[in-house]
C-alpha cells in the first residue's frame, strides 16, 4: 500500500524474529466494536496511507 501511494519502492530487509516477537500479529476490532460499540474514524487502508504521507510531506516541506 505504501508503494502504491508514495509511487516509490520501499527497500525490504527480511531477518528472523527478534526474540519476544510473536510468531504472527491479527489486526481484528470486532471485539470491542461488541464490547464497547466503538468504531474507528478511519477504516480504509489506502486512506489512512494517504493520510500518513500528506502529513510527512508537510513536516518535510516545513522543515
Amino acid at each position: 500500500m505504501a508503494e502504491r501511494v508514495t509511487g516509490r519502492p520501499l527497500p525490504v530487509k527480511e531477518s528472523p524474529r527478534r526474540a519476544g516477537d510473536p510468531p504472527w500479529l491479527v489486526a481484528d476490532a470486532r471485539k470491542i466494536h461488541e464490547v464497547l460499540g466503538w468504531q474507528p474514524r478511519n477504516d480504509d487502508l489506502d486512506k489512512i496511507v494517504r493520510s500518513a504521507y500528506a502529513w510527512e510531506q508537510r513536516l518535510n516541506a516545513a522543515g
